[in-house]
């Protein structure tokens, strides 16, 4: 089914979609208007990205714990996760960054019916939630968490929550309906009824008509066949997609979000290394919470934001002069500037001193680029090209059984890993991911093709592209004997008044994310680090610099909706 393109703010992206990863936010102005929270942009955001935007699943859900368990009126909100052990660290990190010295932060767990019988096991488990409650004033602490952990509920989770807890009361009170459905007018049980029943009719309805039934009972199932997928042991693939190195799915770990994979690696590192008193290098200009979390948690952050050979050569410096790290973090390549660092010799000074590396690879994403020989650990947000529909949340983290911590750190996960990941989200990913290996071809091949374009523009200065850049050799080091140089580019225009009109003017989908089935676009910078400008600028990121994420479109349209926005602000210089 095409992708419809909305050019509405707030809207869902896909449009019309109840648990959209993205959100449209169609101009220039609009998104600045977003960041300075400005009400008439952010009155109209019914959808957002999730760690940023609360989905009103989830709110609904917050406020009925509130109203229910919450002590005295508006006092205390609610931040939910799917796991007490969660939990605990957001109240940890509540009160160690809490401006208050009387902060109260409680925890309370609740569980939802598991299945009656085989029938109810088809869409009925046995959910559980940990609910932290925090004083009112503390909610941005709290929000702080949800964003840079990427460990908080999903909106199908939070869903599923709200529609178990309010059926219980609501089961009750039909059964009294029935008992007397003839004495009760049409009107009264209307009324009563339309709680939750024209959005599980929906919903059902769009299942059973795409084919994608939630049949709980096969989420377990689903898990492992997307650990096998990525691990490249799918019965139906010959070869690896990662090269020559085979490992295990048992190495394979799944989390709700990228993010969480993320905050996860570091976290499993705090715990096991012999350095975790140390800082950690981020290499290269990430995306903005990878920085957050080395900064916020343990004992901080060496930042080598060009992530080139002179910064390397620094890094060697350093360590020769006694200098310690506990680990390195990096992309590969970077997002936005699409720089590929020099794995070999991060690898060889790992080796050498003793660090773990911890490799980000969603941006080149296994097909196309092979990591797993020269980290410890890798990890990639299944949000986006692996899953590519923009409707739900993911995240992997595969050990290297070849490390030299291997062994500590599997025993650490035997130990302590926790399934995060939410059945039906689960069940959704399984199935959007069956194609991923076409649909990276064919994002490589258009991306190919835009960058031609772009390339020929007079209005613009500068590319950004893996096979662009002056670490290209590095990549193609990586990259796989069918693999692509991926689906992300950045540019930025000569004038700022062009990279508006052309933002503006462009008929594509315009908002957070990238790695989806259908062309996305957002002033990265703007939308990214609005309050830093200067700062990033001082790492190469222009504040007009155009990320565009290509997706699935018919060649030659993609190539004619970009040309006329190209045209349109070459108008206005005639």
């Amino acid at each position: 089914m095409p992708h419809t393109v909305s050019q509405s703010i707030g809207d869902p992206i896909p449009n019309n979609t109840e648990h959209a990863v993205s959100v449209t936010l169609p101009t220039w102005e609009a998104t600045v208007g977003y960041e300075e929270g400005q009400a008439w942009v952010v009155s109209k955001m019914t959808s957002g990205y999730p760690r940023f935007f609360i989905h009103s699943k989830i709110q609904a859900l917050a406020k009925l714990l509130e109203d229910t368990y919450g002590k005295g009126q508006d006092e205390e909100r609610v931040m939910i996760f799917p796991t007490y052990d969660v939990a605990k660290r957001c109240r940890e990190f509540i009160k160690r960054r809490s401006q208050s010295p009387k902060c109260q932060v409680r925890i309370l767990q609740l569980s939802t019916p598991g299945p009656k019988d085989d029938v109810e096991a088809s869409y009925r488990v046995e959910a559980n939630i940990s609910a932290v409650f925090f004083t009112a004033s503390e909610f941005p602490v709290a929000k702080q968490y949800w964003q840079h952990s990427g460990e908080g509920i999903s909106s199908r989770l939070g869903e599923y929550c709200l529609q178990e807890l309010k059926g219980l009361e609501e089961a009750k009170r039909k059964e009294e309906e029935l008992a007397s459905s003839r004495r009760t007018s049409r009107n009264s049980r209307l009324s009563t009824s339309s709680v939750a029943e024209p959005t599980d009719e929906y919903s059902t309805f769009i299942e059973e008509r795409f084919g994608r039934n939630l049949d709980l009972r096969f989420s377990k199932e689903a898990k492992l066949l997307l650990r096998k997928r990525i691990a490249g042991n799918v019965s139906e693939v010959e070869d690896s997609p990662r090269g020559a190195m085979q490992f295990s799915e048992d190495d394979v770990y799944l989390y709700p979000s990228g993010m969480a994979s993320i905050f996860n690696a570091h976290q499993i590192l705090l715990h096991t290394s012999e350095l975790k008193d140390e800082k950690s290098v981020c290499f290269g200009f990430p995306y903005v919470d990878t920085l957050n979390i080395l900064r916020k948690w343990g004992a901080g952050v060496h930042f080598y934001g060009f992530g080139d050979d002179e910064s390397l050569d620094e890094l060697e410096h350093k360590l020769e002069q006694g200098e310690k790290i506990m680990a390195l973090f990096c992309e590969c390549p970077s997002n936005p500037l699409l720089k590929t660092p020099n794995l070999p010799r991060i690898k060889q000074l790992s080796d050498k001193y003793g660090f773990a590396v911890v490799i980000d690879e969603t941006v080149g994403n296994f097909l196309n680029i092979h990591v797993l020989p020269y980290a410890d650990m890798v990890v990639s947000s299944l949000t986006k090209v692996f899953s590519g529909d923009s409707n739900v949340m993911a995240g992997s983290l595969v050990l290297n059984s070849e490390s030299k911590f291997y062994s500590v750190l599997k025993a650490y996960m035997n130990e302590n890993f926790e399934d995060l990941f939410w059945d039906q989200d689960a069940i959704y990913l399984e199935r959007n991911s069956r194609d991923f290996e076409v649909r990276s071809s064919k994002i490589n091949e258009n991306a190919l093709e835009v960058l031609k374009l772009l390339q020929s523009s007079p209005l613009i200065s500068q590319v950004f592209y893996p096979s662009l850049s002056v670490s290209k050799k590095y990549y193609d080091a990586i990259k796989t004997k069918t693999g692509g140089y991926g689906g992300l580019v950045s540019f930025v225009f000569k004038e700022q008044v062009d990279a508006v009109c052309f933002f503006n003017q462009v008929a594509l989908s315009k908002g957070p994310s990238l790695g989806t089935n259908f062309t996305l676009a957002c002033p990265y910078a703007i939308l990214a680090h609005f309050n830093e400008l200067e700062e990033v600028e001082k790492w190469g990121v222009d504040r007009n610099l155009v990320r565009m994420s290509i997706g699935l479109e018919p060649t030659q349209d993609l190539l004619e909706i970009l040309q006329k926005a190209l045209d349109s602000a070459l108008e206005q210089h005639q």
